[in-house]
């Protein structure tokens, strides 16, 4: 049995899974891939798994857990398993708490930057300029980005499924950086330098995904950040907080 269920390969995940573990709080994490399993340290009271659910799978890991709280520390843009966990949770019989982690310094000034609402908007602005881009959006991202492939630099995890996205999406393989960030403002500079870039194209992902530094690198070097904003505005608890909260646990138990 678990007391805590944790969603998210993030910072802010394993962050708190490291937290629970030092508490001895039975939990389970979930991370979306086998790579984000591979990166996490050795735990004693936290399980993990690196499949994806469904609502029914989660509902039924909830349950078979007796699980009390559920954190939901995903990527900001992670926005349909965020839905699914909010749904699962809704349709239980019993009282299950939900803590939605709120990503810090979501508002760092974007001071020369354009920004897009969408990928699509991204690529057809992108699409009349010359130059190359640094994507460091994600694999997951890659198709959208799939008419600029020879121009298109992208940094994505170093993983055979990011590796096989890039191919699939038509980038050559010599345009590939395949890292484990986040990353510092220097070596962004360096990245940026080296291939010649432009343009650098990012989501706003907060201090913890090392966006600020991206904003530093791509001002420093005269590159032009392209910034895919949120569909909707993050509301939830700092990572603080559910400490706090998972600390009250702890003291019931």
């Amino acid at each position: 049995m678990s007391d805590v269920l944790i969603f998210g390969g993030t910072t802010e995940g394993r962050e708190l899974a490291i937290f629970c573990d030092s508490l001895r709080i039975p939990t389970i994490l979930c991370v979306a891939t086998e790579y984000g399993k591979e990166v996490l340290p050795t735990f004693k009271f936290v399980k993990v798994s690196d499949k994806r659910l469904n609502i029914d799978e989660i509902i039924s890991i909830i349950g078979n857990n007796d699980i009390l709280y559920v954190i939901d520390a995903t990527h900001p843009y992670a926005y349909e398993v965020s839905k699914n966990i909010a749904a699962a949770i809704s349709q239980l019989e019993r009282e299950v708490k939900l803590l939605k982690i709120k990503r810090e310094d979501m508002d760092i000034a974007l001071n020369g930057a354009l920004e897009f609402s969408s990928n699509a908007e991204a690529v057809s602005y992108l699409l009349n300029t010359d130059g190359n881009i640094l994507l460091t959006t994600g694999s997951k991202e890659i198709a959208a980005f799939s008419e600029l492939s020879y121009r298109i630099f992208p940094r994505v995890l170093p993983s055979v499924d990011s590796i096989n996205a890039c191919i699939s999406a038509g980038i050559p393989s010599k345009n590939i950086i395949a890292m484990q960030g986040p990353f510092s403002k220097n070596l962004n500079e360096a990245i940026i330098k080296e291939f010649d870039c432009k343009y650098i194209v990012s989501k706003l992902s907060g201090r913890s995904g090392g966006f600020e530094e991206k904003i530093e690198a791509a001002k420093n070097t005269d590159c032009i950040p392209i910034i895919i904003m949120p569909k909707t505005e993050i509301k939830g608890i700092s990572v603080e907080e559910c400490r706090v909260e998972l600390e009250k646990l702890y003291k019931n138990h």
